[in-house]
């Protein structure tokens, strides 16, 4: 294979995936906006599980969702099922991530989680599937074959996962007050405080400056 076939065959499939992304935002609608209300008023934490690539996204949403000012750690379904869903307590919020919501692990947490008094909410591409019916809340995250490595591997799904996770984050920051000035003291190692603009570098330079003995 030429190195040119092999660019176009790399562009091809980013341009699917784009366009899957596109679709996907005008497809968002009052599930997700229930989602941001669950998140931004949680009183307890917010939990988030799922397993293979829907796991590895679910990690990164659980660090975002905390570094953007929401209480948030990740489980593993199959971990919870021996003893640490226990944790979960009225109040909690339950983000299980699964492309088809077929998981036996991940819905049998879902279960348990409802059971305990969290609200559970599904992220998945059927609407229809188990997990769904185990769960408060659904945003469907339709799935685009294009935009899926041959078709099969997730791809594309799991950008589109990881997009939706993104708004949320951002949005739910907003609604709780999260002030990016708060970074200074939550994130001082990397690069992201540093990009906080002037005015709120300053405030937060002066409240600390304020708050030394």
């Amino acid at each position: 294979m030429h190195n040119e076939q092999l660019l176009e065959q790399a562009r091809e499939l980013i341009r699917a995936e784009g366009r899957a992304l596109t679709e996907l935002a005008d497809q968002l609608g009052d599930s997700f906006v229930d989602t941001v209300q669950l998140v931004a008023n949680c009183s307890g934490r917010v939990l988030v599980t799922g397993a293979g690539t829907s796991g590895t996204i679910a990690h990164r949403l659980s660090h975002l969702l905390a570094s953007c000012g929401t209480p948030s750690f990740y489980m593993h379904p199959a971990d919870a099922l021996h003893g640490p869903s226990a944790a979960i307590v009225p109040g909690d919020v339950l983000i299980a991530l699964s492309k088809a919501g077929r998981s036996t692990e991940l819905n049998r947490f879902a279960g348990i989680a409802r059971q305990r008094g969290a609200k559970v909410v599904a992220w998945t591409a059927n609407g229809e599937s188990e997990l769904a019916q185990l769960s408060d809340v659904v945003v469907v995250v339709p799935t685009d074959v294009r935009a899926e490595g041959e078709g099969i591997f997730p791809f594309g799904s799991s950008l589109a996962h990881g997009a939706v996770g993104d708004a949320l984050c951002l949005l739910s920051r907003r609604l709780r007050g999260f002030e990016l000035k708060e970074l200074h003291q939550t994130h001082p190692s990397g690069a992201t405080a540093t990009l906080v603009p002037d005015d709120e570098q300053a405030e937060a330079d002066n409240a600390e400056q304020g708050a030394q003995p």
